[in-house]
């Protein structure tokens, strides 16, 4: 049995990293994974989400152990739990095929370190073929495997960087849309204020109007009175 495991810190937060590795299949760095199939999938009582996929891929087996897998296709189950209030991703993966000749079990962690992500990885893996391929099975996975995680990284750090750019772009069309709605709403209350104006004055000129109309109307209606009154035989009529 063999003990393998390494560590990396991101410099992306949590919420950055955990994205990425949803992410992360098919990528331009791991053409020997084929993809992944989700399974099962829930949320719990405390609010962590539970997930259970089947990963895909080619294990590249080496000439000498082709004659006891012969095929080359490998399945593995992956239990993952997410936890947003401890914001840590836990998975654990075991193979699911060729059982009877060899057990390979993974178990990974993503955790938030203030503004970046612990990541520690460990496996373990056990040969049992036969005494005279054992030894050089398992030195050949420890070196799979490392190059496998290096490649991992790779992956990891650059669909980081898309998920952060994709981000930004959406916050700047955010920002877009708020100035534009302000300018627009700043546009309409503009337009708004010359209608409001320009319907008061339209209406102080009519009462004005009206006003002086009607100082004009009870004017000549007093003279009227006053030459009635004054005058009565001259026949004015008011």
């Amino acid at each position: 049995m063999k003990f393998w495991q390494s560590s990396h810190v991101f410099q992306h937060p949590w919420s950055t990293v955990t994205q990425a590795f949803w992410r992360k299949y098919p990528n331009d760095f791991q053409s020997s994974v084929y993809g992944t199939d989700v399974i099962e999938r829930y949320v719990d009582a405390d609010g962590k989400l539970h997930s259970k996929r089947i990963i895909i891929s080619d294990w590249n087996i080496p000439s000498f152990m082709k004659f006891f897998f012969g095929e080359t296709r490998g399945y593995a189950v992956e239990y993952s739990i997410v936890d947003p209030v401890e914001q840590t991703l836990t998975l654990r993966s075991q193979n699911i095929n060729a059982v009877s000749m060899f057990a390979m079990r993974e178990e990974i962690r993503y955790k938030s370190v203030g503004e970046t992500t612990q990541l520690n990885h460990e496996a373990e893996f056990l040969f049992s073929v036969s005494r005279i391929v054992d030894e050089a099975a398992e030195n050949w996975l420890v070196g799979t495997i490392t190059e496998a995680a290096r490649k991992g990284l790779m992956a990891m750090e650059s669909i980081s960087v898309k998920v952060e750019e994709e981000m930004e772009l959406a916050l700047t069309a955010i920002d877009d849309i708020s100035t534009e709605t302000i300018r627009s709403v700043d546009s309409f209350t503009t337009d708004a204020r010359k209608s409001i104006d320009s319907s008061i004055m339209d209406a102080e000129k009519f009462i004005d109007s009206s006003i002086t109309d009607a100082e004009k109307f009870i004017d000549l209606s007093i003279e009227c009175i006053d030459s009635s009154v004054n005058f009565p035989e001259s026949g004015v009529r008011c």
